[in-house]
């Protein structure tokens, strides 16, 4: 799932930045035929680059926020919140099995002493 999200959302940038060569060669086009100065096509192209990139943002913030919530909804965690889960119940178990060891250890007989050599 969100292989193909990622693939979607790649497939949108990209018709992004074709799409900013186009508007880039439309205006080059507009002052070829002097129907624009190059000053201002310059700052359309940056504004509507400007632009593209905020557009670009939101969209991956949306499509984060998409993924997370398909995540959560079937039951998905984080890497991290794993690991921090595994860590405590790691920890917890070595707490357990200290006490254990320790009173394997008190109920075990002591070897006898050996008896001098004369």
């Amino acid at each position: 799932m969100a292989d193909l999200l990622r693939k979607l959302l790649l497939a949108g940038l990209g018709t992004l930045d074709l799409t900013e060569e186009k508007v880039k060669a439309v205006f080059e086009d507009l002052v070829k035929r002097g129907e624009m100065n190059e000053k201002d096509a310059k700052e359309l192209v940056a504004s509507w680059k400007d632009r593209a990139g905020e557009q670009r943002q939101k969209v991956q913030a949306l499509v984060d926020e998409s993924v997370q919530k398909g995540f959560k909804a079937v039951g998905y965690v984080k890497l991290s919140d794993y690991e921090a889960l595994a860590a405590r119940v790691a920890e917890l178990e070595r707490k357990l099995a200290a006490p254990a060891e320790q009173a394997e250890l008190e109920r075990k007989p002591s070897a006898p002493a050996e008896p001098p050599a004369s």
